[in-house]
């Protein structure tokens, strides 16, 4: 791989996280201190989202999440119906 893809690449992480930072910090400043708890976990769906960007999630191979599976209830007159 040429090194101005790898140098692009590294670019375009070094932006997506500063602009994170950057958001993450507004957010904070203009916070009221008991807003916190319910601050924190969106970031971190805003940082996991993000992580989907990054090359290592490209060579999973398969399925990640398995189907439901299938179980026997005879209190539904024994149809099969998702687990869950």
């Amino acid at each position: 791989m040429p090194a101005y893809v790898l140098l692009a690449a590294l670019a375009v992480i070094v932006v997506l996280l500063t602009v994170v930072a950057i958001v993450a910090r507004a957010v904070m400043a203009k916070a009221r201190p008991e807003d916190l708890q319910h601050i924190f976990p969106g970031l971190g769906q805003v940082l996991a989202a993000l992580a989907l960007l990054l090359p290592q999630g490209a060579r999973t191979r398969g399925p990640t999440v398995s189907p439901p599976a299938l179980v026997w209830s005879e209190r539904r007159g024994g149809r099969h119906h998702p687990r869950g």
